[in-house]
């Protein structure tokens, strides 16, 4: 497990994600992630089917290119989106991208981001496996925290399985990628503990990937 690891934090550098994705395995592991966010985003289209953001407003934490969720604005007819990543060069990507889009491009830590708003879809794809211990209970909780009240909350994570460890052995830590993967039980878990009803959830490739669509509770408060 890597909590044990002692030359792990609870989360990577915001410095580090620069160098990662420079570095040749760094890059194999990205254009592999170009395939998997297309199958992805059919997953992400299909369990969002008959959620109504005609007009609304999506957050998404760790956007990377925020390809799916300028995708779902579209889609969607919604109102306006807010992207936030840590890396420098992904905010750059997205302010490249948005072109007349009503997209807000963010720099921040996830765990830091003090937003004086709140949102009807709030999305994260491959984010949270990045967190563990206490840092991923408060990445779940910013989740829900800028929330609406009856909004929804729609997560993606790498499940624990044979492929998602060979790919994480093989590419992911000589890139110095660090994650450690979800069962769906806990996933579950984090996401009712913090006032969040399962509404949707598939696995993909044999429990390699969670998908979660959670409904925040009208009544609950963190």
């Amino acid at each position: 497990m890597m909590r044990d690891s002692p030359q792990l934090t609870e989360t990577m550098s915001a410095a580090s994600w620069g160098r990662v994705w420079a570095q040749p395995n760094g890059k194999i592991a990205a254009w592999l992630c170009t395939f998997g966010n297309w199958v992805g985003r059919q997953v992400t289209f299909s369990l969002l089917r008959d959620v109504d953001l005609r007009g609304g407003t999506i957050l998404d934490l760790g956007c990377g290119h925020a390809e799916t969720t300028m995708a779902i604005l579209r889609r969607h007819g919604g109102h306006a989106l807010t992207a936030v990543d840590f890396c420098a060069d992904a905010v750059e990507s997205v302010k490249q991208r948005k072109g007349t889009l009503p997209v807000t491009v963010i720099q921040a830590d996830l765990l830091e981001l003090d937003l004086d708003q709140q949102f009807d879809l709030v999305y994260s794809s491959m984010v949270v496996e990045h967190f563990w211990g206490d840092a991923r209970r408060r990445a779940i909780a910013q989740h829900a925290r800028f929330t609406k009240p009856g909004g929804h909350v729609f997560i993606s994570v790498p499940g624990r399985s044979l492929f998602s460890r060979i790919f994480d052995f093989s590419l992911n830590r000589p890139a110095g990628i660090r994650e450690e993967h979800f069962t769906p039980g806990e996933l579950r878990s984090l996401l009712t503990n913090h006032g969040l009803e399962i509404v949707r959830f598939r696995e993909l490739l044999f429990g390699s990937v969670l998908f979660a669509l959670a409904r925040k509770e009208r009544t609950f408060s963190l």
